[in-house]
């Protein structure tokens, strides 16, 4: 009899709450939230198409652009970009692969930075590089957790991306803002001369 009560105990709580289901490998989470990866703690705001620079001496080229809010929880200043916070950010391709971002950048303080130090939040903006006639309307991305391990060929404990099997801490649907012309001078115009605006 107090087997029969146990169970009826276990079956309630169960029910309560959502029984046995497996946790799922990439579970929906939405903008504007905070969500911790472990080593970072990121709040994705918002996904645009626009322009940056490709490399040094190069045209500006576009981009997808997915703009966040990156925290730093480890104890080490870590790079935006690979071997850093690129390493756990992926876009969902047409054909269902995951890829890396091609470039971050950053800003911290109003300074441009390629770093996020421990307590200093920097807003990042991580891309994708776009062909000229590429305009999706929804972007999807993933944030993957990091863990404090060792590495498998050291004993040394390491911040250490997890890419198993496609688990990701986050999985985030986004529209995406189309980009904006700028208008051009007029022809015969002097072109503006820079401004710089107060904080």
């Amino acid at each position: 009899m107090c087997v029969l009560g146990v169970l009826a105990v276990i079956a309630a709580v169960l029910w309560v709450t959502g029984g046995l289901k497996e946790t799922p490998k990439q579970p929906v989470k939405q903008p504007g939230k905070a969500l911790d990866l472990g080593l970072f703690t990121v709040t994705v705001r918002d996904a645009r198409i626009g322009t940056a620079d490709a490399g040094f001496g190069s045209e500006r080229e576009r981009f997808l652009i997915v703009r966040m809010r990156v925290e730093n929880r480890g104890k080490e200043t870590e790079q935006l970009g690979p071997g850093g916070l690129a390493d756990g950010v992926v876009a969902l391709t047409k054909t269902g692969k995951w890829v890396k971002p091609d470039e971050v950048e950053g800003t911290a303080g109003g300074a441009e930075t390629d770093a996020v130090q421990p307590g200093l939040p920097v807003e990042a903006s991580v891309m994708w590089k776009m062909g000229p006639a590429d305009s999706p309307r929804k972007l999807t991305v993933g944030l993957r957790k990091w863990k404090y391990e060792q590495g498998f060929t050291d004993s040394d404990f390491n911040w250490i991306v997890q890419r198993e099997n496609d688990v990701l801490a986050g999985r985030l649907t986004l529209p995406v803002a189309p980009m904006t012309e700028q208008p051009g001078p007029e022809p015969g115009a002097s072109a503006p001369r820079p401004t710089v605006s107060g904080p």
